[in-house]
């Protein structure tokens, strides 16, 4: 007797039946590709967001920025003098009058 066949809910490939797998972040059964591409996935983006992570800090850290406080809502955050931006506060969007 030949196995039914159906769509993975992710790629939509043809699989047996048998060899679905809940995926419990989307919440469907998906084929066992799609389960080993998950996990190749979180490496990758793990990998990519922790390199992420140390440039933004090694820029949040640098000694060109100054510290501004915005004169509307008081929100504290650092002006890049050489491209002057932001130009507005990133928590109420008011203009950067001075430096």
């Amino acid at each position: 007797m030949q196995e039914v066949m159906v769509p993975c809910k992710r790629c939509s490939n043809k699989v047996p039946a048998s060899s679905l797998r809940m995926d419990l972040d989307i919440g469907k059964m998906v084929c066992q590709d799609c389960i080993k591409n998950k996990g190749i996935h979180k490496e990758i983006e793990k990998d990519v967001f922790h390199k992420e992570e140390q440039q933004a800090s090694t820029q949040a850290e640098s000694p060109s920025k100054i510290a501004h406080k915005c004169t509307s809502c008081g929100y504290k955050f650092k002006i890049d003098p050489e491209t002057k931006k932001p130009r507005n506060c990133p928590y109420c969007n008011a203009r950067v009058m001075s430096f």
